[in-house]
């Protein structure tokens, strides 16, 4: 990726992260980190195991000597970054991890597996909102509308989760990947993906190996992946004891898997504004907390989104995602075959 794309990149995040904090206001987060005190610091401390693990996933689907895993954790953090700084789809870190790998893997690889990997971060939620909602019907008292509600969402899931395990053998990722490289953060690629057969079958093929030669891969994969969400819920579980409950993990699991379903069911809202705490007032109240604290627990999710997209920015001002020149010109080469 060269200083200018970098550049372009870190002054759109710097102008997001601005726009978020004013939004909070500097006051509000002050007093909510001092209300939270010595929490914060696992709070924050536990989505650096959630990114290790994220990394651990795509570095399973990579399957590259060439990258070291520091980059690939490096690149994951600056990735969710952006993510958190995308006011819909939350998907402006894939064009900036295909631009970060291109030079090493070519442009061809560097797309089929940050594709690949979105792909298995799907795949993951849908696993763990199945795993929540069954949960949830064991555990809360669900009932009536909500009961329909959820009982639709789960056989919804179930048949997506199916749907992209079929993708995965089935190579239905040719057409997903013309779809997604049309919309506006993708436009870059759009048209050597519209224009190119040969390019598209690369990525194609590239991603049905996981299921076939890499099936070891892409099952750890799926491991990591989706224990990073429940290593996540842990997030709930230490803001609740700062305020002085004492949940038990599985309330700070159907607390964090609740208020997920409800803020992915609503994903076209901006930032997801209002509607993380929305959730969280609702699961909340079924979990007989007292729901005000939904914007609490909200506005501290916020702040580390907060912290983690500062460490995402500084990552993306210092990276420089260089290679070695046999790499380089090894990528060059490859580019030049499927492109």
């Amino acid at each position: 990726m060269n200083n200018k794309i970098r550049f372009l990149f870190l002054c759109v995040g710097l102008f997001f992260f601005g726009y978020m904090l004013s939004g909070f206001g500097w006051g509000n987060i002050v007093q909510n980190i001092i209300r939270t005190g010595w929490y914060f610091i696992p709070i924050i401390g536990v989505w650096l195991f959630v990114y290790l693990l994220n990394a651990l996933a795509w570095s399973n689907i990579m399957h590259n000597k060439d990258i070291s895993f520091g980059t690939i954790l490096s690149v994951t953090i600056r990735g969710y970054a952006l993510n958190y700084m995308t006011p819909f789809f939350h998907l402006g870190g894939e064009p900036y991890r295909v631009l970060a790998l291109r030079n090493t893997l070519g442009t061809g690889k560097a797309l089929s597996v940050t594709l690949s990997y979105l792909m298995l971060h799907f795949l993951s939620s849908f696993l763990f909102w199945i795993i929540a909602i069954v949960a949830i019907f064991f555990f809360l008292p669900v009932s009536g509308m909500a009961y329909i509600v959820l009982t639709f969402c789960l056989v919804v899931f179930f048949v997506a989760s199916a749907f992209f395990m079929k993708g995965y053998k089935n190579g239905f990722i040719k057409s997903f990947s013309s779809f997604i490289v049309r919309m506006p953060l993708f436009k870059r690629f759009s048209e050597q993906v519209s224009n190119k057969e040969d390019f598209l079958n690369v990525v194609n093929s590239d991603i049905r190996e996981l299921t076939g030669k890499y099936k070891k891969q892409f099952f750890l994969a799926n491991l990591y992946e989706l224990l990073s969400r429940f290593i996540a819920t842990l997030e709930f579980y230490f803001i609740l004891r700062a305020i002085g409950y004492n949940p038990t993990l599985m309330d700070s699991f159907l607390i964090n898997a609740g208020a997920s379903i409800i803020s992915n069911l609503l994903f076209i809202v901006p930032f997801e504004l209002g509607v993380k705490e929305g959730g969280l007032y609702v699961t909340l109240g079924l979990l007989h907390y007292l729901p005000a604290i939904g914007v609490f627990i909200g506005l501290v999710n916020r702040i580390r989104e907060l912290f983690w997209i500062f460490i995402g920015l500084i990552l993306i001002a210092v990276s420089s995602d260089k290679v070695n020149k046999q790499t380089m010109q090894g990528a060059f080469t490859h580019e030049n075959t499927v492109v």
